[in-house]
């Protein structure tokens, strides 16, 4: 787990690590195929591309790649249980204002955890400190569109909104309904993410 420090510091370092690790994999599992983006099967009859990967061995994402698009739990599965590692670059700061982007890390971890998957990460903070409860709070600039307001994603009732994994309207959050049950789960995920990180949990799952 790499923590990039606010400036930018530490980040050349930790991709040239990042570029170390992964090349490690690739020469310790040679393939005699080219390496080319692949096609991983979804449900549904759907296809996802994986533009950086290694045989089933290891493969590389940004936050960007998959908690800013349209990708949900059965995306996420199917990356689990085809690879034994996951690298996921550019962790920010997540709060309120993106609930969206929060849920999705929640469900990515969880996905990854289940499939007993060792994890590599970057990000911003230390994985206690990533989610911000309070959506007066603002996420350090890490996030380039700025239109939505905690306000926008509040209904007339009270009812935190976010935008759903696969809709651009608001939708009322279920399981995570309220700042303290996404606060909870993130709380969990944050637990996940050190323990698949771990020397332990590397040495018992590889």
């Amino acid at each position: 787990y790499f923590h990039l420090t606010t400036n930018g510091e530490n980040g050349v370092h930790a991709s040239q690590e990042l570029d170390c690790l992964f090349l490690q994999y690739q020469e310790k599992h040679p393939t005699t195929t080219n390496e080319q983006p692949i096609q991983l099967q979804v449900n549904f009859k759907r296809t996802m591309v994986v533009h950086r990967s290694h045989s089933d061995i290891i493969a590389r994402f940004t936050f960007e790649e998959l908690c800013t698009t349209e990708l949900g739990s059965s995306d996420y599965s199917a990356i689990a249980n085809h690879f034994q590692i996951v690298m996921l670059e550019n962790i920010p700061h997540l709060n309120l204002k993106y609930p969206d982007r929060a849920r999705r890390f929640i469900t990515l971890i969880d996905e990854l955890y289940e499939a007993e998957c060792c994890l590599v990460c970057s990000a911003v903070d230390v994985p206690d400190r990533l989610f911000i409860g309070n959506s007066s709070e603002e996420d350090s600039g890490t996030d380039s569109d700025k239109s939505t307001t905690a306000n926008d994603n509040v209904s007339p009732d009270g009812t935190m909104l976010a935008v759903d994994v696969a809709q651009s309207r608001g939708t009322a959050l279920s399981s995570l309904a309220s700042v303290r049950e996404l606060s909870f789960a993130f709380r969990r995920a944050a637990s996940r993410v050190l323990e698949m990180s771990s020397k332990s949990w590397w040495d018992e799952k590889l």
